[in-house]
């Protein structure tokens, strides 16, 4: 390259060279990512892999299993298996394949509280092996649109089934609700249109907030059923457990309800009186176990999202300055968003004792143990983002753990985020290493079984056929670290 300056005349420009080189270079690396990362005709191979189906607690030994597109093709034994040519093989040997992951309770994009989630919360939830997520409150358009892309392949992240804006009435100002990606619902008819709404507009399901007043609260809930359209969410703060399982309310989130329903004070919560002191200690066992059979005789799922629970009643210790997983958090979310929110909450955490709040948590606990040994079902969700560092995908596993510290087993852990979803949404190719089934899988390089924290362990996910190892998986944390970086 030859440049003119004035008169004069001077040589090839080495900087300019370097610069066309390293052009060149990014675009090679980035056609072999995508090349690596890409779903593929040529078949997937897992070889000598123990498949682990926890929707039947199955244990299968040096199996076989071939992806073709985005299903599988094949699940049989290794021994004497055929590999077909050209197939890409994954040894298994000594590693376990899962169903992949859901976390039920997330909100992917929340208002403006959490920019970049296109950047940052959906590659986050694939590289922990979440691939697929109910997004319980956001911005409508901008879900179906990031799940369009995901579905063509043009953007990584888990599949979605979600709410859009949720139900919630004005806080005590009558102004505002509590949160963003919200509908006012104040009446019986607004509460109609906003249902009609979100149908028209292909919502998934109708998410509840806590200040739906009850005569609102009803009237969406007979909408929802009349328009084919799943109720889930909150117990409203006025509204009894007992009358949402009546209304038919498909799923409970955050143990809502259970403990002012099994107080004997209950009508007192219900009218915004008492206190987290009266509540511990005006239990009744017998009311307990009566609302506990109602929820397994209609089959309410319960989502504890202890995950955001345990960690929302101690952020008066939470070291802000000294978080693991903080290279992956935008600023904005740090500063502004969970700033703002740590500040709401802080009085509320801080007008109960220490010791009552480490009595409320091993309470949950116990009670989610109860209620499954009931008959209750269940599914792991996590309210990541907005919970204070509850971070997308890093949390899902905390939350198994939580499980297993409330008394489940770990294979019992595992289908709350497997094969209960799959029955929750009634969806007959998802939660299973399964012929024919979508190939969303997580490959582990040890066994979760002996160890819940080993879903952690992630060597390979398949996202809807979609294959990432573990170098890609790598390179997909390393670019959200630097999305999370870029000022805004």
């Amino acid at each position: 390259m030859v440049l003119s300056l004035g008169n004069g005349r001077v040589s090839v420009i080495p900087q300019m060279v370097n610069f066309a080189m390293r052009c060149l270079l990014l675009l090679a690396a980035s056609l072999l990512a995508f090349a690596q990362d890409r779903r593929t005709t040529a078949p997937l191979v897992f070889l000598h892999v123990t498949v682990i189906n926890p929707g039947t607690a199955a244990v299968q030994q040096d199996q076989a299993v071939v992806v073709s597109g985005n299903r599988i093709r094949t699940v049989t034994s290794a021994k004497g298996f055929q590999v077909p040519s050209k197939s890409q093989v994954v040894d298994g040997t000594g590693q376990f394949l899962i169903p992949g992951l859901w976390d039920m309770h997330v909100h992917s994009v929340f208002g403006d509280w959490f920019p970049r989630g296109r950047d940052v919360i959906l590659p986050l939830f694939v590289a922990n092996g979440i691939t697929g997520v109910r997004d319980m409150g956001g911005e409508l358009a901008t879900l179906l649109e990031w799940r369009s892309q995901i579905s063509a392949g043009k953007l990584i992240g888990p599949r979605m089934v979600v709410a859009g804006p949720m139900l919630d009435g004005f806080l005590a100002d009558g102004k505002k609700t509590r949160f963003p990606s919200s509908i006012v619902t104040m009446t019986p008819a607004q509460a109609i249109a906003a249902v009609d709404t979100l149908k028209a507009q292909h919502a998934d399901f109708i998410k509840v907030q806590s200040e739906i007043p009850l005569d609102a609260y009803l009237a969406a809930a007979a909408e929802a059923h009349k328009v084919g359209l799943p109720f889930v969410g909150h117990v409203p703060s006025r509204v009894k457990l007992v009358e949402a399982v009546n209304a038919g309310q498909k799923s409970v989130e955050h143990l809502m309800g259970i403990f002012e329903g099994c107080s004997t004070e209950e009508d007192r919560f219900i009218k915004g009186q008492g206190n987290n002191k009266i509540l511990m200690s005006t239990q009744d066992p017998r009311r307990c176990a009566e609302l506990i059979k109602l929820l397994a005789q209609h089959h309410v799922w319960q989502v504890p999202t202890m995950a955001w629970g345990r960690q929302g009643s101690f952020l008066d210790s939470l070291d802000w300055k000294n978080q693991p997983l903080d290279k992956y958090v935008p600023a904005y979310w740090r500063d502004v968003t969970w700033h703002r929110f740590n500040e709401e909450m802080m009085p509320d955490i801080r007008a109960d004792s220490l010791a009552l709040r480490k009595q409320m948590l091993a309470a949950q606990l116990k009670m989610m143990g109860d209620m499954y040994r009931a008959g209750v079902p269940f599914l792991a969700g996590t309210d990541t983002a907005p919970g204070i560092y509850v971070m997308p995908g890093f949390s899902l596993h905390d939350e198994l753990a939580n499980f297993v510290e409330a008394g489940f087993t770990p294979m019992e852990a595992l289908a709350t985020a497997t094969s209960n979803p799959a029955v929750f949404f009634g969806m007959k190719d998802e939660g299973a290493v399964s012929q024919g089934n979508v190939a969303d899988l997580v490959l582990l390089r040890a066994n979760p079984l002996d160890d819940i924290r080993n879903t952690q362990k992630i060597a390979a996910v398949a996202a809807n056929g979609r294959f990432f190892d573990r170098a890609a998986l790598d390179r997909m944390l390393a670019q959200v670290s630097a999305a999370a970086k870029k000022k805004e």
